[in-house]
This record gives structure tokens, C-alpha cells and sequence, in this order.
């Protein structure tokens, strides 16, 4: 490659042919030859003393690992003939603090500036995708501006963004990554444009000022842990078209204090919405599963509305709901979990079908339950016939 064919030149005129990267190791500045037309993989690699790199007109790839590791490097002025930035470029360059990249940068390589830990600024090009963790770990980035010609957010693009404060996705994407957004604990606001169809796992996890979000239309499943540990999340709109919520997806949600799910709700998963501790109240039209320990911890909840079609009710989905006083299960479950309303310490009474298959220890001893269907409503207790306690059979 050009640059690793670069040689210092001997007082003798003799070529020495040790590779460039490694005596300029300990450089503190470098000016790259003119008529280069690239910056070499590796080229200027843990130079971790190097404070200033010149780059002439002439460069149009700055390849893989190029600066990676130049931890003393505060700024680099890239040449306007620049065409691509490869994977893992600046990656570490911790006191990097501003990147003007030029619009004629079509490619941009995963990880190329991950861990600058002092980027506060960045302007991107007109690319179609932001790539895999580009922007994972710049924790003074604050600001970011995307442009519209991109289609795609990779996985992680933007997670340990710990400054960024806002964001707007502009109308040309399509498709967010797993954990494009995770750990950014200033975000406060996002705005996902309806072009969005496909939103990965736990892409909001860990944005713990997040206030409210507003999933779009044609979205059809909330992802595994999309906005787990969001603490200061009051409300969600999610659209009509969500069929599941996947595991761990609101978990720890502590602000949250209403939900009110979509008709085309088919499952909620497992934890969905466990340890949501000021949840208060959930308006649930539809659905044919709860998954294990989704209400797992909602000590708040004190009125939940579950649909007709509802079939099964998963493990402990319910435990720890200290403030349901009742609960009527429509006639279509035909199972209810092990410990499903266990440590439910003021529930008095429950509606069940007669039909239900009936996990140990489903509901606190105290509860009195009545049958919906052909058996008389008169109040039992949960040690009656089909109820277990302490695992043994009553």
C-alpha cells in the first residue's frame, strides 16, 4: 500500500524499509507526502504521542485503524477529496474533540469513531447508513445532526452517547438497530419519523431521561428491552399495528404510571413490565398471552382490564401487585400460571373460569375466588379444589 511503502530516507541514500508507522511512533506531528492518495490500514496506529497529522488534497481513503489509538490527537482537518472513512478509523482517538467530515465521504466504516470520548461536534455527509457503533461511546457528542439520505441506523451507532440530549430521525429512515440509542442517559426527546417500520432490541435501554416516546405506525413488535430502565419515561404511544411487546421491554420503568395497548395486541412477554413501581393503571383491549412475570413488581397497579380472547397467564405474571383488590379473568383462559397473583397482598377476590388449569400457589391463600360459567359464584378460597399451596395439592 502507498503509505507503508514510505520510507525514511539514510544520510547514505539508502532506503530504509522498515515500515513508517513504526518509526514515527513516537512523533508528536507528521505532515503525510504530497500525491498520497491514501492513508495506509494501521498507518498511524496507537501513536499515542502524535498531536497533529497534515493531509494533503490528494487523499481519498483514510483505511481501516488508520489513527486508531491517537489518544493525544485534538483535531484533524480532512481533505475535501476524501471518498471513504474505513472501520475502526479514529477509534479511541480520546482527545479528538470536533470532525468536519466532507460531503464527498459516500462511506463511513462500524466503529470508525467509537470511544472518542471528547467529540462534542460532528458533521456527516449525505451517507445511506450509519454504521455499526460509528458513534458508540462519544459521551461528549451532544448534538447530532443526520442527513436525509439515510436509510439505515446501525446497531449500537449512537449507544454510550452519554451528552446527547436530543434527537430527530430524519423521514428517510427505514430501519433502527439493536441499541442504536442505548445508555444515551440525556436523551430527553426523539422524534421517529412514520418511514420507520423495523425498530431493533433495546434501542432506547439504559435513556434514563427519556420522558415519552412515540412509536410509529406499521410497527408490529415493541423489541426485547427497547425501553428497559427508561426511569423518567411517563408516557408511550404505541401504534395499532404492535401485535407483541417483547421481554424486558418497559422493565424498570419506574415513572410510567398508565399504559394503554393496542387492540392488535397479541403477546406481551416475559418481564415486559416488571418493576414499573408507580404503573397504576393498564388498559389492555387485546391479547392472547401474558408472558411470565410481566407485571412481575408492579406494586402500584391497581386496576387492569384484561380482554376476551385472552388464553393463557404466564408464571408470576402478576406477583408482587400489592394493590389489585380484585381481578376477573374472562372465560377463554384456559391456564393460569404458577404463582400468577402470588404476594398480590390486597387481593380479596377473583373471577376465574371454571375450565382454567390452575398453577400451584396461584393466588394468595386469603383471595376469595368465584367460577365464571356453569358453577355456582359463591366465594371460595384459593385452597378450594384445583388450587395448590405451598406445592401440595388441596
Amino acid at each position: 500500500m502507498e503509505a507503508e511503502r514510505l520510507f525514511i530516507k539514510a544520510g547514505s541514500g539508502k532506503g530504509c524499509k522498515v515500515p513508517l508507522r513504526t518509526l514515527i511512533r513516537g512523533f508528536k506531528s507528521f505532515e503525510v507526502p504530497q500525491g498520497t492518495d491514501r492513508v495506509a490500514r494501521d498507518m498511524f496506529r496507537d501513536c499515542r504521542r502524535m498531536e497533529s497529522v497534515k493531509l494533503p488534497a490528494t487523499v481519498k481513503y483514510i483505511n481501516a485503524c488508520a489513527f486508531a489509538g491517537c489518544r493525544s490527537l485534538p483535531s484533524i482537518e480532512i481533505p475535501k477529496s476524501l471518498k471513504s472513512i474505513g472501520e475502526r478509523a479514529f477509534q479511541g482517538c480520546t482527545s479528538l474533540s470536533s470532525v468536519s467530515i466532507p460531503q464527498s465521504v459516500a462511506e463511513i466504516g462500524p466503529s470508525a469513531f467509537q470511544g472518542c470520548s471528547s467529540l462534542a461536534s460532528a458533521e456527516i455527509p449525505p451517507l445511506k447508513s450509519i454504521e455499526v457503533s460509528t458513534f458508540s461511546g462519544c459521551r461528549s457528542l451532544s448534538s447530532i445532526s443526520l442527513p436525509s439520505s439515510v436509510k439505515t441506523i446501525g446497531r449500537g451507532a449512537f449507544s454510550d452517547c452519554a451528552s446527547l440530549a436530543e434527537l430527530s430521525v430524519p423521514a428517510s429512515v427505514t430501519t433502527i438497530g439493536d441499541s442504536a440509542f442505548s445508555n444515551c442517559r440525556n436523551l430527553a426527546s426523539v422524534h421517529i419519523p412514520p418511514s420507520v417500520t423495523s425498530i431493533g432490541n433495546s434501542v432506547f435501554q439504559g435513556c434514563s431521561s427519556l420522558q415519552s416516546a412515540a412509536l410509529p405506525a406499521g410497527i408490529t413488535s415493541v423489541g426485547a428491552g427497547t425501553f428497559r430502565g427508561c426511569a423518567s419515561l411517563t408516557s408511550v404511544s404505541m401504534p395499532s399495528s404492535a401485535e407483541s411487546i417483547g421481554e424486558n421491554a418497559f422493565r424498570d420503568c419506574t415513572a410510567l404510571q398508565t399504559v394503554s395497548l393496542p387492540g392488535s395486541l397479541k403477546s406481551t412477554g416475559e418481564n415486559a413490565f416488571r418493576d414499573c413501581t408507580n404503573l397504576r393503571s393498564v388498559s389492555m383491549p387485546s391479547a392472547e398471552s401474558i408472558g411470565d412475570k410481566c407485571f412481575f413488581g408492579c406494586r402500584s397497579l391497581s386496576s387492569i382490564s384484561l380482554p376476551s380472547g385472552l388464553v393463557s397467564i404466564g408464571t408470576a405474571a402478576f406477583s408482587g401487585c400489592a394493590s389489585l383488590s380484585s381481578i376477573s379473568l374472562p372465560p377463554t383462559v384456559a391456564s393460569i400460571g404458577d404463582r400468577a397473583f402470588s404476594l398480590c397482598t390486597g387481593l380479596e377476590s377473583a373471577v376465574i373460569p371454571k375450565s382454567a388449569s390452575v398453577g400451584k400457589e396461584a393466588f394468595p391463600a386469603r383471595t376469595k375466588i368465584s367460577y365464571c360459567g356453569d358453577r355456582s359464584s359463591k366465594d371460595e378460597g384459593s385452597g378450594k379444589k384445583g388450587f395448590s399451596l405451598f406445592g401440595i395439592k388441596l
